[in-house]
């Protein structure tokens, strides 16, 4: 039977999670489903799957996470924004979900489709994501575990960290059940951010959002779209090799290595890898790891 997240919490101090993307070819899903047989072998808590800009990966988020779970066995969680549906089309997907015996969700405002300057909710739309965490409360009461995003370092469109705190205190008093954050490369700030949530009563399990490195030049492309910051340490180890593929591979384990066990003795309730939809590095981490 495939649990809530929130139930296996309860089981386990500490949970391990990867998160996958759905692939745009056949080719891509059929590797992407290789990948799953494999990293299933490490027997994680739970796995995730994104949803496109604009809901793009609607379909194939929901069809692959059923997938997961009746394939593998796996608990999947999935992605689900209220950007481009409008309240009718949001309680299907909903329905789809629960047909599917699909029972997490990480519940998400998402990003515009690409190309769109300023974005505003069509018709009877939702603009912010507790909207959305209300619509699936009063749909399906407590049928879904409910997972929301978090920004160590504060979401790319809020003016402060004070004011993205007030947001995802809002989230969570409309019904989030547990955090995952952002990506991150300085731990300090994981730790400063859980100190922010304590002092405004946030209590719940703060999964850290792991990104093994790969690409010193994809990385920075991709930071500067989430507004991650590329700490100095990072600039140092990977820009001198960013030509050397194999050396890269091989620092961003180690990197990630260290940060991982240092999380863990900071207390952190468990990891959740970006994959990448990619065997390596994330094995090679987590045999080192001993988890």
């Amino acid at each position: 039977m495939i649990k809530k997240i929130t139930d296996i919490f309860k089981e386990k101090n500490k949970t391990f999670s990867f998160e996958f993307f759905p692939p745009k070819t056949p080719v891509g899903l059929e590797n992407l489903y290789k990948t799953i047989k494999e990293l299933s072998g490490l027997n994680p808590n739970f796995v995730s799957v994104t949803y496109g800009a604009g809901g793009s990966t609607r379909g194939a988020t929901l069809d692959i996470c059923r997938e997961i779970q009746k394939r593998f066995g796996l608990t999947a969680m999935h992605h689900f924004t209220c950007v481009g549906h409008s309240q009718s089309e949001l309680k299907v997907i909903l329905a789809l979900m629960r047909q599917n015996n699909i029972r997490n969700i990480l519940a998400l405002r998402g990003d515009p489709p690409k190309g769109v300057e300023k974005w505003e909710p069509a018709g009877d739309g939702f603009e912010y994501c507790y909207q959305l965490i209300d619509l699936i409360k009063n749909n399906h009461k407590d049928y879904f575990s409910i997972g929301v995003a978090g920004f160590p370092e504060g979401h790319i469109n809020c003016p402060d960290k004070e004011t993205d705190t007030k947001y995802l205190k809002i989230k969570m008093d409309h019904g989030g059940e547990f955090i995952v954050s952002q990506l991150f490369f300085d731990n300090a700030m994981y730790s400063e951010y859980l100190e922010r949530l304590k002092k405004k009563n946030i209590n719940a399990r703060i999964l850290p959002g792991i990104l093994p490195i790969t690409s010193y030049e994809g990385l920075i492309k991709f930071c500067n779209t989430c507004g991650a910051t590329i700490t100095q340490e990072v600039h140092d180890i990977f820009k001198p090799i960013q030509n050397d593929e194999e050396a890269v591979k091989k620092a961003g384990i180690e990197f990630a290595v260290k940060q991982c066990r240092d999380l863990l003795e900071r207390g952190a309730p468990g990891l959740h890898f970006f994959t990448l939809n990619k065997v390596e590095p994330v094995k090679e981490i987590w045999k080192r790891l001993g988890l």
